[in-house]
């Protein structure tokens, strides 16, 4: 069936308003799930805002040795921060997809922890580890060919590593729109499919990218003006996580006893922001879905 592209990708918007709640449980879904971890990390993000600042005001050509200590806490902070994410990704896409094609099962905001859980983890892992595949891959190529052309030092060349690189994008997002509607359609038939996604956008593609950045642009709107809005509370309990500077080599009670109001407030601004965006961007492809197959599912 067809679907509004325009219509679907407002979305986000109906489920809040079809159920408030929705958007205060995903808040505090977000809360638990920052607070813990910045209790796993918190030190080690600290040191990682403190040290990104301190090469930005250096003012001279950072040397590679000056990114060793970035590039290590970056790996901790990835090791820790990705099984997290992707654990707490999958049940907050459930929710969204479930908010949509399953609106009757309400309670907690749609939040649950059971196969349908398991099922959108595994499809979030799959489609996360193709992309990165492909992300190493054209990096490699052109990454190939830029040697290749300083090497020849035909400067001509760099027209093909342009083009290169324009056909790379276009195919992440080709590629992306394609996949778009697999986290749905495991929902929605309880089972994983991942490459389902290609029937259901065959012929669909602009009217789905379409959506997808009027989604997309929404979000930053929603963003935006939550910082306007969210300003005097940061102002008010010392400036957000920028009040931790100084404190990367405290324990985490030291930390919590001088910035937890800063930290508090931080949590809770992004916590809001963060359940109302997910909804903004992730309910409209849900949506799609359910109306090329002409309704809710049971």
């Amino acid at each position: 069936m067809a679907f509004s592209a325009t219509d679907a990708a407002f979305e986000g918007f109906r489920v809040v308003r079809r159920r408030p709640m929705t958007l205060i449980f995903w808040a505090l879904f977000y809360g638990l799930i920052m607070v813990g971890a910045f209790a796993l990390l918190g030190p080690n993000l600290i040191g990682f805002v403190t040290a990104t600042e301190q090469l930005e005001q250096s003012g001279s050509t950072p040397s590679l040795e000056d990114f060793a200590p970035i590039f290590q806490m970056m790996g901790l902070l990835f090791a820790v921060l990705l099984p997290l994410s992707l654990i707490a990704s999958a049940m907050i896409y459930a929710a969204v997809s479930r908010s949509v094609l399953r609106p009757g099962e309400s309670a907690f905001g749609y939040l649950r922890l059971g196969m349908d859980e398991v099922r959108v983890l595994a499809v979030s892992v799959v489609l996360f580890i193709v992309f990165m595949v492909l992300m190493v891959v054209t990096s490699g190529i052109i990454g190939a060919v830029i040697g290749m052309t300083v090497a020849a030092e035909m400067p001509a060349l760099w027209l093909l590593v342009v083009l290169l690189i324009l056909a790379a994008i276009c195919a992440f997002i080709w590629l992306s729109v394609r996949l778009s509607l697999a986290i749905p359609i495991t929902m929605a038939e309880r089972r994983i499919a991942i490459f389902d996604s290609f029937g259901f956008t065959r012929g669909r593609f602009w009217p789905l990218l379409g959506m997808a950045l009027l989604a997309w642009v929404m979000s930053i709107v929603v963003g935006l003006l939550g910082s306007l809005v969210a300003m005097p509370l940061q102002l008010a309990t010392g400036g957000g996580i920028a009040a931790l500077k100084g404190l990367e080599d405290e324990s985490l009670q030291v930390i919590l006893q001088s910035a937890w109001p800063a930290i508090a407030g931080w949590i809770l601004i992004n916590a809001v922001m963060s359940a109302l965006q997910v909804a903004v961007l992730y309910a409209p492809f849900s949506a799609a879905y359910r109306d090329m197959k002409g309704g809710a599912s049971d």
